[in-house]
């Protein structure tokens, strides 16, 4: 489950059960509603599957899942694999954006100078609309593709 209130319009998730969508449907979150329409519930969301942009329900948050960022994911958007483990993207001219997998805690995220060697670490991400979210913070397209 996500709560609502860490989600943003365009994030993409998946149903974990089969509710008023089928279990394992991907989805862009259209509307995110944080006042629960249940008591026992904590808030829903729009959800647009992917393969269906005419859905016009929500699903409650209880019902969706984050999709694990991984290396398949990474290079059907674009990164390229920079040595075992790693992943980057340029952002500008002189910096990158760099992924390394298998780090003790997930995986972390960095933000890299090319000039100086000088880096930045952003966040520890390991649900795709995690790294969405980074994406969009510095000006990049994240509409990524699952």
């Amino acid at each position: 489950m996500i709560k609502a209130e860490d989600l943003r319009i365009g994030d993409l998730v998946i149903v974990n059960e089969n509710c008023s969508l089928e279990q394992g449907t991907i989805g862009k979150v259209s509307e995110v509603r944080s006042t629960p329409l249940y008591k026992e519930n904590e808030g829903s969301i729009g959800l647009k599957p992917i393969s269906n942009d005419r859905w016009p329900y929500g699903v409650l948050c209880r019902n969706i899942d984050p999709i694990p960022l991984t290396p398949e994911i990474l290079k059907k958007n674009g990164w390229r694999k920079r040595t075992e483990g790693w992943y980057f993207m340029m952002i500008s001219k002189y910096m990158y954006l760099s992924v390394e997998f298998g780090y003790e805690n997930g995986i972390r995220v960095f933000l890299k100078r090319t000039t100086d060697g000088l880096y930045v670490k952003l966040n520890v991400a390991n649900n795709v609309h995690e790294l969405q979210h980074i994406l969009w913070a510095l000006g990049k397209d994240a509409n990524l593709k699952i």
